[in-house]
């Protein structure tokens, strides 16, 4: 385990059921921060102003957990709860530079659990002491949407040594990607990257994820047979099946059959790109909200984007298909 060097605070609030340290990548360790360590991490959320609005509750959400109120029977309310010392400040050490953390978020962007590496501390060993490094659109936004959405009711997310392994054999596999053959499998990953700077409410979000799996699998019609939904009904579930994990399409929208679900969603794609108004009470109930949708897609771009890493030439080839 590195001691006294760089590190980078993971934003999530997380239920870590795995042994700590963790080494994710080599010289690159998932652990809890120490007292020194949290200090910087604390001084810094402060002065930023990022948990503004958080501040109800009179300390970091990171050193509380937050109960049901029971004794307000007639309306849902929260009430805090110290951890004491249990605080969930966790953090990746590391050497060297930037480039290390930066490559691994991209990684964990397609993973089950996305780490959000929004603060870095880089150790300057001439000066005894530490650079910050953040990306400060990247956190407001994080920070903005553990504000505003239900991060009271939501459990924290849950990470075990499975989840880090994979991380890790994501990283491998993207560090191996011949940049040359492959450009363009690493310019939808970093795409996906891109998306961070918009807030997740935002309809432009679903805008994106719809254009990296077009990005990722489609070419430009060339007739009228030769649509972009046609291409994409056709050709996820082929990949589907290659994947190590199969889409599960039951999860989010019951046992309506895939082309529904990819036409119903290219109709939610055109009412957002035209001004159009979506109905999930009729015409698009199958789909249910706006939320199962963003998380739907989300998935599928993860797993094209994981699987893709794995069998690049495939999707050179689909693209021409």
């Amino acid at each position: 385990m590195l001691e006294n060097t760089s590190f980078a605070f993971v934003a999530n609030l997380l239920d870590v059921q795995c042994n700590l340290p963790f080494n994710v990548i080599e010289n690159c360790y998932f652990q809890k921060a120490n007292s020194i360590q949290i200090a910087q991490i604390k001084k810094y959320l402060s002065d930023s102003g990022y948990l503004y609005g958080l501040s109800k509750f009179n300390l970091s959400p990171y050193e509380l957990v937050y109960i049901e109120d029971l004794s307000k029977p007639t309306q849902k309310s929260f009430k805090s709860q110290q951890l004491e010392e249990d605080w969930k400040y966790y953090i990746l050490t590391f050497n060297g530079n930037n480039s290390i953390i930066y490559d691994l978020s991209l990684a964990a962007n397609l993973a089950k659990v996305e780490l959000e590496f929004g603060l870095q501390f880089i150790r300057h060993p001439e000066s005894e002491g530490f650079g910050i490094l953040k990306n400060p659109i990247h956190s407001f936004n994080y920070f903005h949407e553990m504000n505003t959405n239900s991060f009271l009711t939501e459990p924290a997310e849950y990470i075990d040594e499975k989840i880090l392994q994979d991380i890790g054999s994501i990283y491998s596999n993207y560090k191996q990607l011949d940049e040359t053959r492959y450009p363009d499998i690493k310019q939808a990953i970093q795409m996906l990257e891109d998306l961070k700077h918009i807030p997740n409410h935002s309809k432009f979000k679903v805008l994106g994820l719809f254009t990296i799996i077009e990005f990722l699998i489609t070419h430009k019609p060339i007739d009228t047979g030769d649509s972009i939904i046609r291409q994409v009904t056709t050709k996820i579930p082929l990949l589907s099946k290659r994947f190590s994990e199969e889409l599960d399409y039951s999860k989010f929208f019951g046992n309506t059959p895939q082309n529904t679900i990819w036409k119903k969603l290219y109709a939610y794609r055109s009412n957002i790109a035209h001004g159009g108004q979506s109905d999930f009470a009729k015409e698009l109930s199958v789909l249910k909200d706006d939320l199962t949708v963003k998380k739907f897609l989300k998935l599928a771009v993860k797993m094209l984007l994981q699987h893709s890493l794995i069998e690049p030439q495939l999707y050179t080839d689909l693209r021409e298909c």
